[in-house]
């Protein structure tokens, strides 16, 4: 095989003005184009780098935010229950207290009631049994009533015993000698010097009495000095009675009380 040699030097030659010509006209625009197209794609990968970080701020700025949210919408609810709590708590207590007052002010107004009812039956039935035994004296005695209640207290007097009659008479010195006969009737002029005279004898001679009616009293009489009291009534006698008829109030009231309370 024959080879022309200048023949081959100048394909050499073109060859390498071929490739000085391409790279000055095209290689270096390709570079270029492709180092400005790289620089492209680098900012915008840069760019959504950075949006992504971006997005991963917020993204985490919201869950902070939500986390946030959530744990004070927790202690809200947390505090709402514990404000619920204490307000029910509150209310509870109020109402008992008001049921308390209520229920307080009931017995009360009830104990008034009872009170009143018993005075009131005390001072009838005191009465009633006073002008049945007037009566009755005055059928088996020409002697009134009130005389015989006098000189029952006025025996009662001379019978006290030795220190009892000495207490009242430490009372009387107290009192100056002053002493209160007190009943619920009216005392005659032969009543006073009768009660004066024995009281005399048996305590002080320089006794001062003061005669006093008193509506309280249910056919008695009474010798008051100081914070002495010496009596004689009939009231011992209704004892027994009031005792028996508070406890049956007492009673029934209980049950009506008890009766309200499962109605309620």
């Amino acid at each position: 095989m024959n080879i022309d040699l200048f023949t081959f030097i100048a394909q050499i030659i073109n060859f390498i003005i071929l490739v000085l010509l391409l790279r000055h006209f095209l290689y270096k625009r390709i570079v270029r184009v492709m180092d400005q197209r790289e620089e492209d794609i680098s900012s915008r990968i840069k760019d959504a780098e950075e949006k992504k970080k971006e997005a991963d701020r917020e993204k985490e700025e919201f869950e902070k935010k939500k986390s946030d949210i959530e744990e004070k919408q927790e202690s809200m609810l947390s505090d709402a229950e514990k404000e619920a709590e204490e307000r029910k708590k509150e209310l509870i207590q109020k109402a008992r207290e008001e049921v308390d007052q209520k229920q307080k002010h009931w017995y009360e107004s009830l104990q008034k009631q009872k009170q009143a009812f018993l005075n009131d039956l005390r001072v009838r039935t005191g009465e009633q049994v006073f002008d049945a035994v007037r009566k009755t004296l005055k059928e088996l005695a020409d002697e009134d009533i009130e005389k015989h209640i006098i000189t029952t207290f006025l025996n009662r007097i001379q019978d006290l015993e030795k220190d009892e009659k000495k207490e009242f008479s430490q009372s009387l010195s107290e009192s100056d000698h002053v002493a209160k006969i007190r009943s619920r009737f009216e005392f005659s002029k032969t009543m006073k010097q009768k009660i004066e005279k024995t009281v005399k004898d048996t305590f002080s001679k320089d006794v001062q009495l003061e005669f006093k009616t008193s509506d309280e009293m249910i056919g008695g009489i009474e010798l008051e000095s100081n914070d002495r009291k010496i009596a004689w009534n009939i009231e011992s006698y209704l004892s027994d009675l009031e005792n028996n008829i508070a406890e049956s109030f007492e009673h029934r009231s209980s049950n009506e009380n008890q009766s309200k309370g499962s109605e309620d």
